[in-house]
This record gives structure tokens, C-alpha cells and sequence, in this order.
């Protein structure tokens, strides 16, 4: 049990090992710092009294320079009429058409030319704009999209793109349209042969050759170019060159030294 010294100063539900809600420290700047991402946090506009005491910041209520400080900031938006705080965004993102006009900025710049932009960047200025990029990702025809988007393995949105590259003449054979149906009818129209032996006819028709055909034909006749034959190499390192052995086949050319040299013998290897 704690000590009865301790105890008796803790308000009443507090935990004796809880520590002591410190807010954000005693350094005006990192006060600051911590006020921007609560007011950040926050997705409708506060009170001032109710958001400093929610979130520990009860510096900004003590210290009137602090404040002003906090109000001068170009990211802090104060309404005087309602006396309601708010946080500013970088983007001014209203609407999916606002969305569809940042993301056509940002890829025609001058700085930042067919850039594109983080959807955790974009969910900054517009909470709701993963929902409608997904929307505008799903148009259909795929020609007409306003948006491109990147994704992870996972499939979530991690870069979002402005779409500069739409209209008719994007348009592809799976897009719809006549020629979508002009090329099904044509690709249905097409017969695929029954069997072996038709698709064989229906090669020679064409003054084609079956793949099969041709190793048949190769095996048939060993004589051909891939056999050594005329016009081909003998296969295999060192095998007979020029020599008039029982594998030639050619013509002659050597006639003048007949009677000289015994042109049917082979001298290779001989000292």
C-alpha cells in the first residue's frame, strides 16, 4: 500500500505511480510547436479556453505574449466574431473539384512539372480526400479519368497524379466504343482448328510450317545445312576441312592441280 503521506494529495481516481501531467514543457517554443499539431489535430474549429485545457496547454491561458504569439502564427486562423480557433492547411482544399485543381497545379508548374502528390499531404488539407480519389480512380471508361494514383503492395493510394493525358484519343480496344466491338467481332470470328491434323492443313494453306514440321524435315534429311551439308558446317571441333573426304559435296574448284596432287586423298595429320 502507498504511503498515507503521498496518498492523501492525489485527486480522487488518480493512480499513486501515475506521474504528474507535465503539458508541453516550459520552453515557449516547443509550447508552440505542440499547440500547431493539437490545433492541427483538431478537425472543427475550438474554443481557445477548451482546447488549452484538453490538450495541457494551459501555458497559452497564463501567458498573454505566449498567446499572441500563438495567434500571429501564419498556420493559426482566429474567427473574432465567434472567437473560434483553427488550423490552417498549406492547401486550401474545399472540395473534390478544389482537390482536382491542386493536383492540376502541381503537375503543369513550372518547379514541380508532372510531380504528383502524397495522399497523406492531400488528407492534410481535405480529410476527406482519400475517398474521393478512389472515386475518381473508379471512373469508367479508364480514358475519362481526371486522377492517376500510385499504389502499395497493400493496394492503398500512396502517390495521387493529375491526369493531363485523358480524352478520345487515349482511348484504347477495352475503353468501349466501336471499336471495342469491332475488334470482339473480329477476334470471335476467328476459328481455331480442331486438332492437330487441321491446324497442320490449315498451316499449308497459309504457306506456313508447323515448328514440329520443320524438326521432322531436319531429322529426315541429316545432309542439310544443319548436318554439314551444302552450304552448312560440318559439326564438331577439328572436323575435316577442304580434303575431298567421303563427306564432300561440293564442286570442285581446284581442278589445275589434278595429276599434281591426289585430290580424293586426305593429307591432314600426316608429317
Amino acid at each position: 500500500m502507498p504511503p498515507t503521506s503521498s496518498s492523501s494529495s492525489l485527486a480522487p481516481g488518480q493512480i499513486y505511480s501515475q506521474p504528474a501531467l507535465t503539458g508541453a514543457g516550459t520552453h515557449q517554443s516547443t509550447i508552440l510547436i505542440t499547440a500547431l499539431d493539437a490545433l492541427k489535430a483538431c478537425r472543427v474549429p475550438v474554443r481557445f479556453e477548451d482546447f488549452a485545457i484538453t490538450n495541457g496547454l494551459t501555458a497559452l491561458l497564463d501567458d498573454e505574449k505566449l498567446k499572441e504569439r500563438f495567434k500571429a502564427h501564419p498556420r493559426v486562423v482566429w474567427n473574432e466574431r465567434l472567437d473560434l480557433w483553427s488550423y490552417k492547411p498549406e492547401h486550401d482544399v474545399r472540395s473534390p473539384n478544389d482537390l482536382l485543381s491542386l493536383l492540376h497545379n502541381k503537375y503543369t508548374s513550372s518547379t514541380t512539372r508532372c510531380a504528383g502528390m502524397k495522399l497523406s499531404e492531400l488528407r492534410e488539407s481535405y480529410p476527406q480526400a482519400r475517398e474521393a480519389i478512389e472515386a475518381f480512380a473508379a471512373t469508367r471508361p479508364r480514358y475519362k479519368r481526371e486522377v492517376l494514383v500510385l499504389r502499395g503492395k497493400d493496394g492503398a493510394i500512396k502517390m495521387v497524379f493529375s491526369n493531363e493525358s485523358k480524352g478520345e484519343e487515349m482511348r484504347g480496344p477495352d475503353d468501349g466504343g466501336d471499336e471495342e466491338l469491332l475488334f470482339r467481332s473480329l477476334w470471335s470470328s476467328i476459328k481455331v482448328p480442331d486438332s492437330a491434323v487441321d491446324l497442320a492443313r490449315q498451316l499449308e494453306a497459309e504457306g506456313m510450317t508447323s515448328a514440329n514440321l520443320v524438326q521432322s524435315t531436319v531429322s529426315a534429311n541429316p545432309s542439310g545445312p544443319a548436318a554439314g551439308g551444302p552450304g552448312g558446317r560440318r559439326g564438331g571441333r577439328g572436323g575435316k576441312r577442304g580434303g575431298g573426304g567421303s563427306g564432300r559435296r561440293g564442286k570442285d574448284s581446284n581442278t589445275h592441280l589434278k595429276g599434281v596432287v591426289d585430290l580424293t586423298k586426305d593429307y591432314v595429320g600426316e608429317e
